[in-house]
Order: C-alpha cells, then sequence, then structure tokens
C-alpha cells in the first residue's frame, strides 16, 4: 500500500488543501457510502494505517482533490494499485509485517520531507524573483536621472555622500524606497570583541542567574526530554530515536531545545535583562558550531545524547581562538579543544531521563511493538506488553503514546493495569500511596506522567531479604523468576 499512500498523498499537496481541508470537502461532498472520515483517521489512514481496508476512501480523495480532466487517470492508476496489493503474497510471519510497516513509514517521512522542502524552494524562487525586479527598478530610476540630468546640461548625480545630500529630494526618495543602503564596515580600530561588547553579557552574570534557578539541574534534564520526545512525536509517527528524524526536524530540534528550556529557567519571552542577549547554541553532537558574530560574546552551550542519556550545560566567552580553522559556506566554524577546555561548566555528564525505547534489545523491542495495527486494540496491547516486558524501569507519557500511537496515555496505563493484574503484575503512578509502594519494593519513585510495573507475589519464608510492602492487610514481595503467576492486589 506505500505506493497508494504516495501517491494520495502527492494529490493532496498538489491540491493545496491539506488534512483539515479534504476533512470539510468529504464531509461537504459526501453522498453515500461510508460516512466520511474525520482529520485524526484521515492522519493515520494518510501514514497506511488500515488503508488497505477503505478503498472507497482513496477514490473519494481522489475525487476530492482531482479535477475531472485528471481524475479518470489516476482513478484507473489507484485501481491498478489496488489490485497489485491484493494479490501480493502476505508477510510470513509477525516480524516481517513490522520491518515492512517500518519501511512504510521511513517512506512516508522522506516524502514529508520532500514536499516540506519543494515549498520553501517555492518560497526561495518567489523572493528571488521579487528582489530581482526590484534591481530591475532601482536601475530604471538610476538611467532615468542620468538621462534627465543629461537633457537640463546638469553632470550626472554625483555618488559621494555630500553630493548625494545636495541631489534632489524626490529622486533620493525614490531610489531609497528600492535599493538599501550599504551595510557600515567596521573601521580598521573595531573588532567583533568590542562591537558586541555593549549587547552581551559576562560570563559570571549568566551564571549566578542560572544557580538563582531552582532545582535547575531537573528543570533542564526534564526540559531537554520533553524537547526530545515533542520533536520525535511518538503518538502520530511511533518513532523513538533521533536519527530517524529528517534533516529539516534535526535543525528544528535545536529551536525547541531553546524554547523549552527558556521557559524552564523562567525566561518566557526571553525578557529577564542579564541575559536577554546570550545566544544558546545546542547539540547532540560531539562539538558546537559557532558564527562569526558570537566572537566577542557569552555563549550558552548546551550537549545532550540520548544515546547516552546524558547532558552538559556550560558557559563560553567565545575568543578567535577558540574556533578551528575552516568553516562552511556560511563561515561556520566548529569549536576547537582550546574552546571546549575554556567552557565554564555548570554541569557535566548529567543525567538525562532514559528513552527505554531506544534502550531495548531488538527481541524485547519487537515483543512490545507487537502486534501490528491493523489487529483490534493494537494500541492496548502493546501497551500491556510494555508494562509486561518493560520492568523495574520508569516509563514516561511519550514511551507509552510511541507505542499505543494514540492520546490518552493515562487510560491505557490504567486499562494495562486492569489486565495485567491477573498476570500479578502492578504498575505504579504518581498519585495515592503508589510512590511509597515504589520505595517499599526497591523501585524508582515515578513522579507526575511516569509509571513503572513489577510482578509481586504473597511473601513467603523462602523469599528472604526480598523487599515487600503490605497491602489490603497482605505481605507482597517483587517476585522470583520461578514463583507461581497469581493475581496481584488491587490498586485502582
Amino acid at each position: 500500500m506505500t505506493e497508494v499512500v504516495v501517491l494520495l498523498r502527492e494529490v493532496i499537496d498538489d491540491s493545496g488543501l491539506g488534512l483539515r481541508g479534504l476533512a470539510e470537502r468529504l464531509r461537504v461532498e459526501h453522498r453515500g457510502g461510508p460516512p466520511p472520515r474525520g482529520y485524526q483517521t484521515l492522519s493515520k489512514r494518510l501514514r497506511g494505517i488500515g488503508l488497505q481496508n477503505e478503498p472507497h476512501l482513496i477514490y473519494s480523495i481522489v475525487s476530492a482533490c482531482v479535477g475531472e480532466g485528471r481524475r479518470q487517470e489516476l482513478t484507473s492508476r489507484v485501481t491498478e494499485l489496488l489490485a497489485d496489493a491484493r494479490v501480493a503474497a502476505p508477510p510470513s510471519d509477525g516480524a516481517s509485517r513490522r520491518r515492512a510497516s517500518a519501511t512504510d513509514r521511513k517512506l512516508i517521512a522522506a516524502l514529508d520531507e520532500i514536499n516540506t522542502l519543494r515549498k520553501k524552494l517555492d518560497r526561495l524562487q518567489s523572493k528571488a524573483s521579487r528582489a530581482e525586479k526590484q534591481l530591475l527598478e532601482a536601475r530604471e530610476l538610476l538611467v532615468a536621472a542620468h538621462a534627465a540630468s543629461a537633457s537640463s546640461g546638469k553632470s550626472p548625480a554625483p555618488t559621494s555622500p555630500a553630493a548625494d545630500s545636495a541631489a534632489p529630494r524626490t529622486e533620493a526618495r525614490s531610489w531609497t524606497s528600492v535599493v538599501p543602503p550599504p551595510r557600515e564596515t567596521p573601521t580598521e580600530n573595531t573588532s567583533p570583541r568590542s562591537s558586541t561588547r555593549e549587547v552581551s553579557t559576562s560570563a559570571e552574570d549568566v551564571i549566578r542567574f542560572l544557580n538563582s534557578v531552582p532545582a535547575l539541574r531537573e528543570r533542564t534534564a526534564a526540559s531537554l526530554r520533553a524537547a526530545f520526545d515533542s520533536v520525535l512525536d511518538g503518538e502520530r509517527t511511533g518513532r523513538y530515536d533521533l536519527n530517524t528524524l529528517g534533516k529539516s526536524e534535526k535543525v528544528y530540534l535545536g529551536s525547541r531545545v531553546e524554547h523549552f528550556l527558556w521557559e524552564a529557567w523562567g525566561l518566557k519571552g526571553r525578557k529577564h535583562a542579564s541575559i536577554a542577549s546570550v545566544p544558546l547554541k545546542f547539540t547532540w553532537t560531539s562539538t558546537w558550531v559557532l558564527a562569526p558574530e558570537h566572537i566577542g560574546r557569552v555563549c550558552l552551550l548546551v550537549r545532550a545524547s540520548d544515546t547516552q542519556s546524558r547532558w552538559d550545560l556550560g558557559v563560553l566567552e567565545v575568543a578567535p581562538e577558540h574556533l578551528n580553522q575552516g568553516g562552511n559556506r556560511d563561515g561556520k566554524q566548529t569549536l576547537s579543544a582550546a574552546g571546549r577546555g575554556a567552557i565554564q561548566w555548570l554541569f557535566k555528564d548529567a543525567p538525562l531521563p532514559e528513552n527505554v525505547l531506544l534502550h531495548l534489545d531488538q527481541q524485547s523491542l519487537a515483543q512490545v511493538l507487537s502486534p501490528d495495527d491493523d489487529v483490534p486494540n493494537a494500541g492496548q496491547a502493546r501497551t500491556n506488553n510494555l508494562f509486561r516486558v518493560v520492568q523495574g524501569r520508569l516509563l514516561n507519557r511519550a514511551a507509552v503514546q510511541t507505542v499505543a500511537m494514540q492520546t490518552d496515555a493515562p487510560r491505557r496505563v490504567r486499562d494495562a493495569r486492569r489486565h495485567l493484574r491477573r498476570e500479578g503484575i502492578i504498575i505504579l503512578g504518581h498519585q495515592l500511596n503508589h510512590p511509597q509502594i515504589a520505595e517499599a519494593l526497591g523501585l524508582p519513585r515515578p513522579l507526575k506522567g511516569q509509571w513503572v510495573s513489577i510482578r509481586v507475589t504473597r511473601q513467603r519464608p523462602d523469599h528472604g531479604d526480598t523487599p515487600f510492602v503490605e497491602l489490603d492487610g497482605q505481605r507482597w514481595a517483587v517476585a522470583d523468576p520461578n514463583d507461581t503467576v497469581e493475581e496481584g492486589p488491587d490498586l485502582s
């Protein structure tokens, strides 16, 4: 069905409707057959999820987005693709279906990135066309001014600043409305350091402000995790690895990190006078890339690794010797060893909340992500598998949404708690006495938006020093793999 999905997305992009516009048109033009799909369902179908079961929707999209001239041609093409999909041999096992589904998602993500880049190219071409038109107009004005001067017997308009001031006011207004004034170039005595010192602030001021932020370590770590999860968008894409992001998304990641950190540090809107002018540079690779205008300025440097679950935060007053020689076409250069040695670190190798799905072994991950979306209640089944397989480790809302590919994570967890109780597995959150139960059983304490699961059994003498907790008048201990499975306590 991948070719059908690609064809439909191209048709929708060419129509300019967008998903919400398409949903509205399908609703307005509905005449018979199955009821029109809403925005959320359309989004899922156009990722290939369940599309093979809705040929009527496929033909409706073609009819809504394509004019009569091409409608017959595309309808025939869709019919051929659907026929090919029906006669194609089904995958032999669940693992093959998962690989195919992952490949389809990558292809669709690549198509989205191509469409985004194509729109950017169109905007740049339009901007270049406008600039060229303005340049032609400026040249015509200049020629007309010279012709007027020649016909009146005057010399051509002078180009020096003193002569410009003597030129007719009407001509000056015409020229400046089209051609912007040239940029001022620094004199010999002007350096980047002296030109930016007035708007920059000292490293000590930045460090003093950050040290005044309550719970700085915890806020920063939580914000980095939230920024990563927001760009991965696991609820809609099923992604959990930053390496699967497109090129434009990786650029966008830096902006999201900056926005989340400013808010976490109490700088929403960046209106705090002491560090309002300080650039924040983020990287998830080995080093930072800085522009020439950063020389002489204090920069906040943030680095975070999802694979290592670590992050750094430092402050650097950038000097020329802090940058490596050479750079890209924009003149940007990487931070040198001397630059890294000059960083004043606030945190180094601080723990980042774990991306659990990224660190699961392939066998466990395959078990969690089964079954596929074409199975009824697949999202709930995968959520059950997540808490069944990943025990004793904190799981956040993003992990649940990525696995379920559904919005209401707390509801999925509540249902999983009821389903897994029969297997002796309890799921603890941040409410009621759950944090105290987790600590008594030797588990990490869940905060808001976090859960941890564990299999328990009634305590017996042979459990020895195994952690236990008393619930409803009975002692429950962490179950050993050899313990018989029995129904767990009710924690609802």
